[in-house]
C-alpha cells in the first residue's frame, strides 16, 4: 500500500515489530502515555480512558457463536483498567453481546435491545426507557441534561428512521435518512437529515431544538454525502452529478462553497466530515468513470487535498482528534498487516491476522492512541495498544470499543 502526500510523494513503510506481553489479569494492564516515552501529560488533558468489551465462559467458541442468547456471557465496562460495570447478556436479560448494541457515554454503559414488539434502553444494566417497533441504533447521545437522544432504523428494512429523546419521537421519516449524527452544541440539539416524498424528490431539514428548515441551496442533481453541525450552523459535503457526465462535489461551510479537488480520482461517492474539536477533515471516496478504481483521500476543510492512497486501499475505520487524522487498514496483501496512518504517513504496524469487533476501535487519550483489536486465528486473543506497546489480554472474548471522556 502507498500513500502519496501532497508535501511527499513517496511514503516510506517501515516495519515496526509488534510484539504481545501476555497479560494474565484481564484489564489490569491499560498502559499510561505517560509510561509509553512521551513525557509528563499536559495538564490541560485530563481525559479518562474507557474500554467495553464482551466476555464469554471459558472455552466457549463465540465466534460461531451457537448458543447466541442463550449462552451465559456479559458486557463489561472498564476505567482506566479497572471493571466498573458488568452487565448479564441473554433474551430474559433484554441485552445482546453485538457490538453495535452497546456503547460507553460519559463513563457509563448505554446498551439497546429490540424484542419482537419493542426497543429497550438501558444504563449500567437498568431500564430508562422503552417504545414500540424494533429498532436499530445507529446514533446515540446523552446531553447535558442527561436526555438520551437516539437515531433509529427499522430492523424490518423497511427504511426510513426515527430521532427520538428518552423514546418520544421528535422527528419520523418514512424515507430518507440522517446525513448528520446527532450533536449538542451551546444547548442545542442539531441533526440534518433528508427526506423523499411519494414522488421521489429528495429534500433536506435542519432539525434545532424542535425547529426544522429546510436546507436551501441543493439542487436536485446534488447530494449531501455527510454533515456536521460546526458553531451552530451545518457544515456538509455535496457530491454534484450533471445530465450526463458526472463532475465533482463541494464543502459548504459558512455560507460558502469550497470545491473537493479530487483531480484524476474522479466523483466522490462516500464522504465522511472528521470533526477533530479544533478543526474539520474531510476523508472520502472517489471512483474514476473510466477506470471504476476507488480511490481513499482526506481534505482540509476548504477542499484541499492532503493526502490519498493507492487505488483499492480504503481504511475500515478513521477519526479526527485536534490537527491529526488518522487511517487504520487491515491489510489483505500477503504481508496482512494491521497498521495506523496519521495524516497519511504510517505511524504503527500491529502484526498480521488481526481483526476488529465494533465501531469504535481507536481514541486519543491524554494525548496517546489506543488502540484494541484481536487475533484472527487460534485463541482470539484480545488486544489493546497504547501508542506502539501491546498488551494481550487473558479473557474470552473481545473488546468493543474504546473512547475518552
Amino acid at each position: 500500500m502507498k500513500a502519496k502526500n501532497v508535501a511527499r510523494t513517496a511514503l516510506e513503510l517501515l516495519a515496526m515489530g509488534a510484539g504481545a506481553v501476555v497479560c494474565t489479569m484481564c484489564g489490569k494492564d491499560t498502559v499510561n502515555p505517560e509510561e509509553a516515552g512521551q513525557g509528563p501529560l499536559p495538564p490541560s488533558r485530563a481525559d479518562t480512558l474507557y474500554v467495553t468489551g464482551v466476555e464469554y465462559p471459558a472455552g466457549y467458541d463465540w465466534v460461531k457463536d451457537q448458543e447466541y442468547g442463550t449462552v451465559s456471557c456479559r458486557i463489561f465496562l472498564e476505567k482506566e483498567g479497572r471493571r466498573i460495570v458488568e452487565v448479564p447478556v441473554g433474551y430474559s436479560y433484554e441485552t445482546a453481546s453485538d457490538p453495535d448494541m452497546h456503547r460507553c457515554v460519559k463513563g457509563h454503559l448505554y446498551t439497546d435491545y429490540s424484542s419482537d414488539t419493542e426497543t429497550v434502553i438501558k444504563k449500567d444494566g437498568a431500564v430508562l426507557f422503552r417504545y414500540p417497533g424494533r429498532e436499530m441504533i445507529s446514533d446515540f447521545l446523552v446531553s447535558e441534561d442527561n436526555d438520551v437522544y437516539t437515531l433509529g432504523q427499522p430492523r424490518s428494512g423497511s427504511g426510513g428512521f426515527a430521532f427520538r429523546k428518552n423514546g418520544q419521537a421528535l422527528v419520523e421519516e418514512v424515507s430518507g435518512n440522517a446525513v448528520s449524527g446527532i450533536k449538542e452544541e451551546d444547548g442545542h440539539i442539531y441533526l440534518l437529515y433528508k427526506t423523499v416524498d411519494g414522488e421521489g424528490r429528495k429534500g433536506y431539514c435542519l432539525y434545532d431544538n424542535g425547529g426544522i428548515t429546510p436546507i436551501s441551496g441543493v439542487s436536485a442533481n446534488e447530494d449531501i454525502l455527510h454533515a456536521v453541525i460546526s458553531g451552530g450552523k451545518p457544515v456538509y459535503a455535496v457530491s454534484q452529478a450533471g445530465s450526463s457526465t458526472p463532475l465533482s462535489g463541494y464543502i459548504f461551510r459558512d455560507g460558502n462553497r469550497y470545491a473537493i479537488e479530487t483531480g484524476d480520482y474522479g466523483i466522490p461517492v462516500y464522504c465522511r466530515i472528521l470533526d477533530g474539536g479544533s478543526g474539520l477533515f474531510l476523508s472520502g471516496v472517489c471512483r474514476d468513470i473510466v477506470s471504476g478504481e476507488h480511490t481513499y483521500a482526506v481534505w482540509n476543510a476548504e477542499g484541499k487535498l492532503m493526502y490519498s492512497f493507492s487505488p483499492g486501499a480504503v481504511p475500515y475505520y478513521s477519526f479526527a482528534d485536534g490537527g491529526n487524522v488518522y487511517d487504520f487498514f487491515a491489510s489483505e496483501s500477503i504481508f496482512d498487516e494491521m497498521s495506523c496512518y496519521r495524516n497519511g504517513q504510517l505511524l504503527y504496524s500491529y502484526g498480521r491476522n488481526q481483526t476488529v469487533y465494533g465501531n469504535s476501535p481507536a481514541a486519543v487519550c491524554r494525548g496517546g492512541l489506543y488502540f484494541i483489536f484481536s487475533d484472527r486465528t487460534g485463541q482470539r486473543v484480545p488486544y489493546m495498544a497504547a501508542e506502539n506497546k501491546i498488551k494481550s489480554y487473558g479473557f474470552n472474548g473481545f473488546f468493543s470499543g474504546v473512547s475518552a471522556w
